[in-house]
């Protein structure tokens, strides 16, 4: 049976990693949009900001598992599986089919563009076949890992993480084109580069309160770590040793994991979770799925200024992304097409049971009950 509550600094992590996703791929928007009119310091302080943002992606594996971890000690419950096909891999495979039909080339395959995005990473959702992949490890090995040392899990699962997407950073593709795309995107689907990610959520859904009475006498050095790792990092790419725009780099197994500890602590300072946090934290996986459609079709607009339109940008997708939710929440199959809103506390002071959200009935009452929740945190 799972732990009745949920860690309020998770709302936190949720609703950053979501906005550093958007973040990332809103400046690669404007950089596409700008870069020929830009001064060189504007298009490197784009391309610095966007490496910075880089760790929202990976943070979704760790979130998933620390979830899983935390909140089902004995295993998962019955009916895991047919929820989450229901609420994360229908909507993924719609919202494939969705990208195909605005992303296709004239004269380009249509059959082969959703095949592409189904089964190839080729579009953001593919972040949605991870997280399978991982919910069966976890199911796997969940008995294993109780048992094993945590320290040579994670050593073990880091040496196997930063070795595999160090062979795709450091050889050559095939002379082929299917090898090319592997190279370049292709190798992001299977679980071994984002293992270390998935045994530090587990670890630390496992011993959370620990963990963070330990960091606390060290919370200066946890809150510097990130901005150190950054340097090296600035250093890899400006020297082409490594040049790779991606989450996907072995530079950022450290970072990624610098910046969870840093938001997980800062924020289990923090009294009260925000309205706008617990907004984008429940909204977060309608928004992942959504955003770029909306980015695609953000037109150039010559008279502001390029930060401007990273502005206008970011807070246009989240907010249409919200919208169309919204629109369409009268919709019984609404949940099929951009996944389901995520629970969030009545009170932002006290842990929320997850499973009495879940059992409001009817699409209709379990919105009323999602609203009070966002627009009244104090009820």
């Amino acid at each position: 049976m799972g732990r009745s509550n949920v860690i309020k600094e998770i709302y936190w992590l949720r609703a950053i990693a979501c906005l550093a996703v958007v973040l990332t791929h809103s400046i690669t928007t404007t950089l596409s949009h700008y870069v020929d009119t830009m001064s060189q310091a504007e298009e490197y302080l784009l391309i610095a900001l966007r490496f910075i943002f880089l760790f929202g992606t990976p943070t979704f594996v760790f979130i998933s598992e620390f979830l899983l971890s935390y909140s089902y000690a004995n295993g998962v419950p019955k009916g895991f599986f047919v929820k989450r096909i229901k609420f994360l891999l229908v909507p993924f495979i719609f919202m494939g089919v969705v990208f195909a039909t605005i992303t296709r080339e004239i004269g380009g395959s249509f059959i082969n563009q959703v095949a592409l995005n189904l089964f190839m990473g080729g579009y953001t959702g593919y972040f949605v076949l991870v997280i399978f992949q991982f919910y069966l490890l976890h199911m796997l090995m969940e008995k294993r890992l109780k048992v094993w040392s945590p320290r040579l899990v994670l050593v073990g699962s880091f040496v196997i993480n930063v070795a595999y997407l160090s062979f795709f950073h450091f050889t050559t593709p095939p002379a082929s084109g299917l090898g090319e795309y592997f190279w370049q995107r292709g190798h992001w689907l299977p679980v071994f580069g984002w293992l270390f990610y998935f045994t530090v959520g587990y670890y630390s859904g496992k011993h959370y309160r620990t963990i963070i009475e330990k960091l606390k006498p060290y919370k200066q050095y946890v809150y510097v770590l990130p901005f150190l790792i950054t340097v090296p990092i600035f250093g890899l790419v400006r020297t082409d040793i490594l040049s790779v725009v991606s989450s996907k780099r072995i530079d950022y197994v450290l970072f990624t994991t610098a910046v969870i500890a840093f938001i997980l602590l800062l924020a289990s300072q923090v009294n009260k979770t925000p309205s706008l946090i617990l907004i984008i934290s429940k909204y977060s996986f309608n928004i992942y799925l959504l955003h770029t459609v909306f980015l695609h079709f953000m037109p150039q607009i010559n008279l502001i200024h390029p930060f401007l339109y990273l502005i206008i940008a970011t807070v246009a997708c989240i907010g249409l992304s919200i919208l169309v939710v919204k629109l369409t929440s009268i919709l019984p199959f609404r949940s099929y097409l951009f996944g389901k809103t995520l629970p969030v506390p009545l009170n932002t002071r006290s842990p929320l049971d997850w499973r009495k959200q879940e059992q409001v009935s009817g699409p209709l009452n379990y919105l009323n009950a999602l609203k009070r929740s966002v627009w009244n945190p104090r009820r």
